[in-house]
């Protein structure tokens, strides 16, 4: 008899803990490189759970990231997901134990609890191995893109996406306008788009990206591969040291404008929406998680706004 994903986990991931077994990582976060094309290329593997990864894989993303880096066989990195989506982010499950919420524990986690899990994971983790690499970065996005994977989306250099690419963070249906890298979404999108995705807590679609610029190209489904290996190839003919050169002078005009202390305000900031307040009739992820399940407490949110303000493409029009 097969065993189910669950069965097959236990012991090897403890949610609460946010321990898991390495095995499990490179099975969600997998990684290649095709010295022949100089791409390496991550891939994100759970596409029964959209691509939803644990916390600790996108660690391995920055560590993967920094390994191509080094790899001077590679000039392109490139992140796809399989199946429908390219990823929703961190393991719904995990959400609140990283920075020390436990089951059946009433005492909100002290700031400094959350300080450092902030900064090393939601920052130096994964987002800024990609912002600063010295090797051109390209996503290859269809159907959902968010949290995490919007992140990455947000960081790399190119994003290639498909008509129903769907691009968002859902933290801001948990804490609010939470600054999950606010200065990229300011150079990419707008102080405008900015402010109303993340106050209305909608998604942008791929048209909207492409005019907006965090979408480089938007390119039929069944040619989005082909578009992003053209884009590899045309980029793996510049030299290595021309490359590298190039990427380290962008990343002196992106300091120039206020990088370093954008990405800070990521990692500061979120310290203080994850101690918000919730008043009586608020919609509190966490405890609606608890009593209802998370499919459950995500469709009834969904719900509660007009269909263009939903996530979820399997309740837009009900």
């Amino acid at each position: 008899m097969k065993k189910t994903e669950a069965e097959l986990l236990e012991n090897q991931w403890d949610v609460e803990n946010m321990e898991v077994d390495p095995e499990v990582l490179a099975r969600y976060v997998r990684y290649d490189v095709d010295a022949k094309r100089h791409v390496a290329t991550i891939t994100f593997d759970r596409p029964d759970k959209l691509n939803a990864i644990p916390v600790a894989a996108f660690e391995r993303i920055g560590d993967l990231v920094r390994e191509a880096e080094a790899d001077d066989r590679v000039k392109v990195i490139v992140f796809k997901g399989e199946g429908k989506h390219f990823g929703t982010g961190a393991d719904a499950a995990e959400l609140g134990h990283y920075i020390g919420y436990k089951a059946g524990t009433k005492r909100r986690p002290a700031q400094r609890q959350r300080i450092l899990p902030d900064r090393n994971v939601l920052s130096s983790g994964f987002t800024r191995p990609i912002i600063e690499s010295l090797k051109a970065t390209i996503c290859q996005v269809q159907g959902y893109c968010y949290g995490g994977h919007f992140q990455i989306a947000l960081s790399a250099d190119i994003v290639i996406a498909a008509p129903n690419a769907r691009f968002t963070h859902p933290a801001f249906r948990y804490l609010g306008p939470a600054p999950q890298d606010m200065y990229h979404w300011i150079e990419k999108v707008g102080l405008t788009t900015m402010k109303d995705v993340m106050l209305t807590m909608r998604a942008i679609g791929a048209e909207e990206g492409e005019r907006k610029g965090l979408v480089t190209k938007v390119v039929p489904l069944d040619e989005l591969e082909k578009w992003v290996d053209d884009y590899a190839d045309a980029i793996a003919v510049m030299p290595l040291d021309s490359l590298m050169m190039g990427k380290s002078m962008m990343q002196v005009v992106m300091e120039a404008r206020g990088k370093g202390l954008g990405a800070m305000t990521g990692w500061v900031g979120h310290g203080w929406a994850t101690n918000v307040s919730f008043d009586e009739g608020d919609w509190n992820f966490l405890k609606e998680r608890r009593e209802k399940g998370i499919a459950q407490a995500l469709a009834d949110r969904d719900r509660l706004v007009a269909p263009y303000f939903r996530l979820s493409e399997s309740r837009s029009s009900e």
